[in-house]
């Protein structure tokens, strides 16, 4: 039930209208919030995001935003802003992530129960797992990757808790049972977390403790298997699951690739640690999802010796340079395939998921 001792926005514009006046008059809008770029023709303003100082007072409801609005400012930041072309991405990245961390602290001030902060949330999951993936390449005073994955992870463990919460009242309780839609959400979103998380323990633990209908569902159990394989070290199999993903949670994989891949070779060098063995390059790229000339660079980076004809390796542990750093995370042709077949506001607002 809703805890009314708490403030209750009654806000129903994007930006409550102290804060447009006062960021108006100092010129202290975004690129974005000017009318058709026209600087200094106010357009959409979106309530920025602003730490809380330890003396401040408790924001008035005049100042907060509702439920209703809050969930419209998430629609228009992920359909319009996001849509918006005329700067690069990781200028849309930054003002939306700020806006949506204004709208995640109202959520906390507001107290919003299970049910409400999993529809908020959610949709900030997806975009923040979308961005990882596409932003990977740019340098580090465009996008830092892990301030992402930090924020990522805190909006994940937000929406797990809420939906243990709801599973708790339901055995307690004669709480409706959720929608279709619902299920499917956090089908996706348990499987994301799976993904994300590849390699801990703790990923594991839940997957395992999870109410059957969501243990049992398909797509779940695809990306809990491939992170069941990763633990029990048959990378084969992680790497024959991984394109089999959905859009989304193949970008999350994307940014674990280059680790996989990296292990990969290393258990090839030890598997055929031999002068007279050779393993076929058409093999390793079908296995490790790499275009030939990236192969190229995995064998320049760890030190694998090429046939001349660089249509076989010659994997020779002592070679292998085990002491560099993994390479870095990049884009991936069959990642940005499944990505151009959907309508991303849609998938991001999870109207659309396992397609």
């Amino acid at each position: 039930m809703e805890n009314t001792e708490y403030i209750r926005g009654s806000c129903e514009r994007f930006c409550p209208d102290a804060e447009a006046k006062m960021r108006t008059q100092k010129k202290l809008l975004n690129f974005f919030e000017y009318k058709d770029g026209q600087k200094h023709v106010p357009g959409v303003l979106v309530k920025e995001f602003t730490r809380s100082a330890a003396d401040a007072k408790v924001p008035k409801a005049k100042d907060m935003r509702t439920e209703h609005c809050l969930t419209k400012t998430i629609e228009y930041l992920l359909k319009d802003i996001f849509l918006d072309e005329r700067k690069p991405y990781h200028l849309v990245y930054d003002f939306i992530f700020d806006r949506l961390r204004s709208v995640r602290r109202e959520i906390v001030i507001q107290q919003y129960n299970a049910r409400q902060t999993i529809r908020l949330i959610e949709p900030m999951i997806m975009f923040m797992a979308y961005s990882r993936y596409r932003l990977c390449e740019e340098p580090i005073d465009k996008f830092d990757p892990k301030i992402c994955n930090q924020h990522l992870q805190e909006c994940l463990n937000v929406v797990l808790c809420s939906y243990d919460e709801l599973d708790e009242e339901g055995q307690t309780t004669s709480e409706t049972k959720p929608t279709i839609r619902e299920a499917e959400r956090r089908y996706f979103i348990e499987a994301l977390y799976q993904i994300f998380n590849l390699g801990t323990p703790e990923a594991l633990v839940r997957g395992l403790m999870l109410p059957a209908q969501v243990r049992e569902n398909e797509n779940f159990k695809l990306a809990f298997n491939i992170c069941l394989n990763y633990h029990q070290g048959n990378i084969y199999r992680v790497m024959k699951g991984l394109p089999k993903l959905p859009h989304i949670i193949c970008a999350v994989a994307g940014a674990k690739l280059q680790t996989i891949r990296r292990l990969l070779l290393e258990i090839f060098t030890h598997a055929y640690n031999n002068k007279q063995l050779t393993v076929p390059a058409a093999y390793l790229l079908h296995l490790t999802l790499l275009e030939p000339q990236l192969l190229n660079e995995q064998c320049r980076h760890y030190s694998i010796a090429q046939t001349p004809d660089r249509k076989a390796l010659h994997f020779i542990k002592s070679d292998f340079k085990s002491d560099v750093e993994t390479i870095r995370v990049q884009r991936e042709t069959f990642i940005d395939e499944k990505l151009s077949r959907v309508y991303l506001p849609e998938v991001l607002l999870l109207k659309k998921l396992w397609i």
